[in-house]
């Protein structure tokens, strides 16, 4: 489930007419987090799409000290939820940088 501080912006992206990529992931990323049952194989997808699209945020998650590096087949439910939270944390945190001008 989407925190409420990042429900707020959620809910402003849904309603705006055009988005951008950042927040497309945003919105997707939140989508994946939501989903019940929780669906292993796209929420992978979206950690691999956000780690494509955004190397900034994978090397912050990859570098924070409680980040366990794993393969692919060894993820765990918890893991692949850990790397979506940060994704989506840090994506909400670029979007509010830009937003506010610093880009």
């Amino acid at each position: 489930m989407c925190h409420s501080a990042i429900s707020i912006l959620i809910e402003a992206l849904k309603s705006k007419g055009e988005i951008t990529p950042l927040e497309k992931d945003i919105l997707d990323t939140c989508n994946e987090l939501s989903k019940d049952p929780f669906d292993m194989e796209s929420a992978k997808r979206q950690v691999a799409l956000n780690d494509a699209n955004h190397s900034d945020v994978f090397f912050r998650i990859a570098s924070l000290p409680t980040t366990v590096p794993k393969s692919y087949y060894d993820l765990t439910e918890d893991d692949v939820r850990y790397n979506l939270d940060n994704q989506l944390a840090m994506l909400v945190e670029k979007e509010r940088s830009i937003s506010n001008g610093d880009k």
